[in-house]
């Protein structure tokens, strides 16, 4: 389950500076109808966050099962998109960074919204989502689960991510090994279930 850290995991000034390209600067500095449904939604999750009104973003850090990672929000009425990005605060090795490349493009075939991205010359790694939506209709419930969706993505795939980074793991094998390390959790999780049933049945 991914919860968030007590504070934001952010540098403050200057750490968007490698994806300024998804930032785009407003000329007014107000409270769009967009920006107050992922507001609305933090507040109600109870989730740290930090505002980032000049630039029209929301920044905090998330705890998840399997590791901690930023988190970008960027949504414009004006451009009708709604950025996530889910930050790996982990910079790819050089020299791991073919492999890494492999990993996620393997990821990548298989999900449906969104999708993990690096660049080359940094190493940074980051899963993006981005949900279009008409100038003051962004969904409120539509965002719970595209937020939902970036953040188990992240979580999900973060152990192979790090094996493939710091263990020399091939990606095939990385990703065979989180798909039986997920299975076994899924068949353990039923078996939990069955149990249960069984004995509410008995009793």
């Amino acid at each position: 389950v991914c919860q968030p850290l007590s504070y934001p995991m952010c540098d403050s000034g200057r750490e968007l500076g490698d994806f300024a390209v998804w930032v785009f600067v407003r000329k007014e500095n107000r409270m769009a109808e967009a920006m107050e449904k992922v507001l609305e939604l933090f507040r109600a999750k109870e989730w740290s966050y930090e505002l980032d009104e000049e630039n029209h973003l929301v920044r905090s850090g998330i705890n998840g099962d399997n590791g901690e990672w930023k988190v970008v929000i960027s949504p414009s009425d004006e451009d009708e998109v709604c950025l996530m990005l889910s930050i790996l605060p982990q910079r790819c090795p050089e020299r791991r960074r073919v492999a890494c490349a492999e990993l996620l493009t393997r990821i990548n075939y298989g999900i449906l919204v969104g999708g993990f991205e690096m660049d080359f010359q940094t190493g940074r790694i980051n899963f993006k989502t981005s949900h279009p939506f008409a100038k003051g209709e962004l969904d409120g419930e539509l965002l719970k689960r595209v937020v939902g969706f970036n953040l188990n993505c992240m979580d999900k795939y973060l152990p192979a991510i790090m094996s493939v980074m710091y263990a020399g793991t091939s990606p095939a094998k990385a990703l065979a090994a989180l798909e039986r390390e997920q299975k076994a959790k899924a068949s353990k999780q039923a078996s939990k279930a069955l149990g249960a049933h069984r004995r509410f049945l008995n009793n």
